[in-house]
């Protein structure tokens, strides 16, 4: 055919004029349709005001935004059509036959369109019984999914509660405020809602209060890890002593949480009181593929050329103060920071030459509560935690997760939290791929489930992994 083509342009004047006069047509073509596909991007997600001054024209961004289109977004949703169609057999058929599946619970009298579904194992003989005859309830797992901050339902993750359900634990898969019908206090209330629903309802279908663990992946991991978080900062705050509350206010993000924690407390009293309700200590915390440095995701998406379409600072309130207000690590290494200027400044009062006991005496009763200051907020943290990231993720670079674990390990003793960064896997797979598929399971799938097994059972070793 090569060959005919040179043969038809060389001996035959019109053919080689047709080409000539189609080529610089075929690439306008080319780049109109790279250029209407990224306007589009534009238009659905809103990102400033709808003008036509706020679409790109420079080549760069519309090439990247065009290259995740192609090489990103495109391949993984035609990779997810096989779950899809598992799914919707779920949904049509198998559910139907379902006694332990409850649909669209109300748990947010704030926003009650806004429900939660559960899914819980039948009640077995098998099961183990308490010292007073009742049957012991099974692990919780409260999942909250992604989607960017701006998209999800809980209905595209039914399979993930049918696992969780086959696996022998009560999965609650709430849905959540989203942008641009809230932000990110908004998103945070609705899952503190969900974990006292939970807490409170989860022995009707058969769970144990004692055993409730918060489960994200990417977006939702966020927003799991910043609302334990923060509350833990409540808490702690709250019972700080004068001396600390000064140290506390040298610093903009603690001082800016101490003025948010003020305002909701007043808000709360106008509205639901349980938001302003402390929460019970969890089990244990299982964040996925998740964003914990916002000012330093931000800089990725920059690189990546998507973030006018991403609702990510908008969610997070457009300053580099606020994005450190609703960063988990930024806030534990504020804490580790508060802690280690308590204890600095009571050095500095006995740096004189002269040796004066009472001098002495100070520096090691401020080092004692520099680490008292540190074991109580360590005590308001879950019991354990796991962070689990693809080492090929693209959408969410592993060294997110690899900061937060360095963040947490200031507050948790070592084998309390892991790290797995798993070779090969990509941004999705954490949950995906433990998924019932119509296609053949994923190499991530059995190595996923057991290590969730694991660390819920505490059935392995605790050493982190991180590749």
């Amino acid at each position: 055919m090569a060959k005919l083509g040179v043969f038809a342009s060389v001996f035959f004047p019109p053919v080689s004029v047709f080409m000539f006069t189609m080529l610089p047509l075929v690439l306008v073509g080319v780049v109109a349709t790279f250029y209407v596909l990224t306007w589009i991007v534009y238009a659905q997600t809103a990102a400033r005001p709808l003008k036509f001054s706020s679409f790109p024209w420079d080549p760069r961004r519309i090439l990247k935004l065009n290259r995740i289109l192609f090489l990103s977004t495109i391949p993984t949703n035609i990779s997810l059509i096989p779950v899809a169609f598992s799914l919707i057999k779920y949904r049509l058929w198998t559910m139907r036959g379902s006694q332990g599946l409850i649909v669209d619970v109300h748990y947010n009298s704030k926003r009650p369109y806004k429900t939660l579904d559960v899914h819980a194992p039948e009640l077995t003989t098998q099961q183990t019984t308490t010292a007073t005859g009742k049957q012991a309830g099974r692990p919780v797992i409260i999942f909250i999914y992604g989607g960017a901050w701006s998209s999800g339902s809980k209905t595209v993750y039914t399979l993930l509660g049918a696992q969780l359900r086959a696996m022998g634990y009560v999965a609650v898969i709430p849905d959540y405020t989203t942008f641009p019908r809230g932000l990110s206090k908004e998103m945070e209330e609705d899952v503190q809602m969900a974990i006292q629903w939970t807490q409170k309802h989860c022995e009707t279908y058969g769970g144990d209060p004692n055993q409730i663990y918060l489960m994200g992946h990417s977006a939702g991991a966020h927003l799991c890890s910043l609302t334990i978080i923060k509350d833990c900062v409540r808490q702690w705050m709250s019972t700080t002593q004068q001396e600390r509350q000064e140290l506390i206010k040298k610093s903009p993000v603690l001082a800016g949480l101490l003025q948010e924690y003020a305002f909701q407390d007043r808000m709360s009293l106008e509205t639901d009181k349980r938001l302003g309700r402390s929460l019970l200590r969890l089990r244990g915390l299982i964040l996925c593929s998740g964003v914990y440095d916002i000012s330093a995701h931000l800089e990725h998406e920059k690189v990546r050329g998507v973030e006018e379409v991403s609702a990510m600072s908008r969610v997070m309130g457009n300053s580099l103060l606020s994005f450190d207000m609703n960063s988990p690590s930024m806030i534990l290494q504020e804490i580790a920071r508060t802690s280690s200027s308590l204890l600095s400044s009571t050095l500095s009062e006995t740096s004189l030459p002269v040796f004066d006991a009472v001098k002495v005496n100070a520096t090691q009763e401020g080092s004692m509560q520099s680490d008292d200051h540190l074991s109580h907020f360590r005590s308001l943290l879950p019991e354990k935690i796991l962070v689990v990231h693809g080492e090929d993720d693209r959408t969410v670079p592993a060294s997110s997760s690899v900061r937060l674990h360095s963040a947490l390990q200031s507050f948790t003793p070592f084998d309390a939290v892991r790290l797995h960064v798993i070779s090969n896997m990509m941004h999705q797979a954490p949950i995906v791929a433990i998924m019932p598929s119509f296609k053949a399971a994923s190499p991530f799938a059995q190595p996923l489930v057991q290590l969730y097994h694991d660390f819920i059972d505490d059935s392995s070793s605790n050493a982190s992994t991180v590749i």
